[in-house]
């Protein structure tokens, strides 16, 4: 018999209802930071989105983000500064920005690419406390494992792949639809959406919310500080979710990306995303593939993506539930945050992979002594940042001039308090600065000629509207320009360079 999801998931008709939270509300009184040293659980989201309840989209059935909203801060303009996982999570674990030759794309392995680079788990081992990972949070398991956790990293026997109906496995059997993995092998390729007849618990993801319960437990009970990873693939596509999940997001009441063309003019740097192809994408029957990019398509896109946001939401539910349980809540900083942004339709593009701003802008909540509670934080922060304000939080040092991120750990008491106005993100042959007011990338061609992107965010918010060249923001260009050439000048910058000007 299976367990259905917890019954506080199901709401009237079918949506939970999200206010999302203001700046400008009154923030709780803060908690006083524990005497203790703090304990770290970091949940590691991949290809999470700010596409929850609290981020105000009302109809996502998210009530245990809403639930960490409530309980800490959350930030309204976290970006990551690769928008592809391997890359994304090397730079925010080393705390160093990316270059041409470090943390290029998903295969990154921070121990290549930045050996002498101290890792944020490293910092926390280092200083006594116990390290572990669970499920995906270096792409590669192995990466810095050594140095960076006190057991080794732990993942479920099955993955994010892994099918569970009768009729997904029957199609699997004549399927022969293949894709090359990294390496050259060729598989048969899965289908992108599976309602899965399956305990939540019996997922890769659930296998691994166990395993972290479990060490919950076992961490409790032996006292030492620790710094717990938890890593969910999902909603990575394929999108296998629990059907309890699916039945949560009718298509019909599904809303279609308001804006689904290329900004124009369409820069010569800006190419598709292909990560989508990987999957073959067959109605939840098996019975019939489903024309790509039609609005059937972009519904059950959709509709997937919600479904397994709601299986990460009751997973991370289920962890919290156990953190309060053993009685470490009050002593231990929660961080939950996705690895990038993800497009969802808009410019009827799909994943990341790409420098269009929803790809970039992520989800990050924290919660736990010291944090203020029920605030939306929003100033600007990098990922690269966290690496720093854990450390603050946990008394950890971390030398002048080995990262590029800068604490934000004052903004967690004073979630009003400036951190940064703009956020650097590269990816390939283009770099981006993201601001309140305009988002700009500057693209290398392979002839040596540059092409850019500039969005004009207040006026244009869909970006529709290309103003790359156009004389009425020539100064907002060069502006633009002159801060990613900062940057660019602290990424590729020597030792003293690394600790970047309080400008940039």
């Amino acid at each position: 018999m299976r367990s259905p999801l917890r019954p506080f998931l199901f709401v009237a008709a079918g949506f939970a209802v999200g206010l999302p939270l203001s700046a400008a509300e009154p923030v709780a009184e803060t908690p006083a930071p524990s005497a203790g040293r703090p304990n770290v659980l970091l949940f590691y989201i991949d290809d999470l989105r700010p596409q929850t309840a609290d981020y105000g989209h009302e109809r996502m059935v998210t009530p245990n983000f809403t639930r960490l909203a409530e309980s800490g801060v959350r930030f309204e303009n976290a970006y990551c500064q690769v928008p592809t996982c391997g890359a994304s999570r090397a730079s925010l674990m080393t705390g160093l920005y990316p270059t041409r030759e470090r943390f290029p794309d998903f295969l990154t392995w921070a121990e290549r690419d930045a050996p002498n680079a101290k890792t944020l788990p490293q910092r926390f081992k280092e200083a006594g406390y116990t390290t572990i990972s669970n499920g995906k949070i270096f792409h590669h398991p192995k990466d810095t494992a050594d140095r960076s956790w006190s057991e080794t990293p732990w993942k479920p026997a099955i993955g994010g792949r892994h099918f569970y109906n009768d009729a997904t496995a029957a199609w699997m059997k004549t399927n022969e639809e293949t894709r090359k993995l990294p390496g050259g092998k060729t598989v048969k390729k899965v289908p992108m959406w599976e309602a899965g007849e399956v305990d939540p618990l019996e997922t890769s993801d659930g296998l691994i919310a166990a395993k972290t319960m479990a060490d919950l437990d076992r961490l409790a009970a032996g006292g030492e500080p620790f710094f717990l990873a938890c890593g969910l693939a999902k909603p990575h596509m394929p999108f296998f979710s629990p059907e309890e999940t699916y039945a949560l997001y009718p298509r019909p009441k599904i809303e279609l990306a308001e804006y689904r063309d290329w900004p124009q003019p369409k820069p010569a740097g800006l190419n598709g995303v292909k990560e989508q192809f990987a999957y073959v994408p067959m109605t939840l029957d098996m019975k019939f593939e489903v024309k790509y990019n039609s609005d059937d398509y972009h519904r059950r896109m959709q509709q997937g993506y919600s479904a397994s946001v709601s299986h990460a939401d009751d997973l991370l539910g289920r962890v919290t539930d156990k953190l309060e349980q053993t009685g470490l809540a009050e002593n231990t900083v929660v961080v939950v945050l996705g690895d990038h942004g993800w497009l969802l339709g808009e410019h009827n593009q799909w994943a990341k992979n790409t420098l269009l701003h929803d790809a970039l802008r992520t989800a990050l909540w924290m919660s736990g002594p010291g944090v203020a509670r029920g605030a939306a934080v929003p100033s600007y922060v990098e990922f690269v940042d966290l690496h720093p304000t854990l450390c603050e939080l946990a008394g950890v040092p971390v030398p002048e001039g080995e990262i590029h991120g800068r604490s934000f750990a004052a903004v967690l008491q004073d979630p009003s308090a400036a951190h940064r106005d703009h956020a650097y993100t590269r990816f390939k042959a283009g770099d981006s600065i993201a601001s309140a007011d305009y988002h700009y990338v500057r693209y290398r061609q392979p002839n040596g000629e540059r092409s850019a992107l500039l969005i004009d965010r207040k006026a244009d918010p869909l970006g529709k509207k290309n103003h790359a060249g156009d004389p009425a923001y020539a100064a907002v260009e060069a502006d633009l320009n002159a801060k990613l050439d900062a940057k660019l000048s602290a990424a590729t910058g020597d030792r003293a360079g690394r600790s970047e000007a309080a400008a940039n």
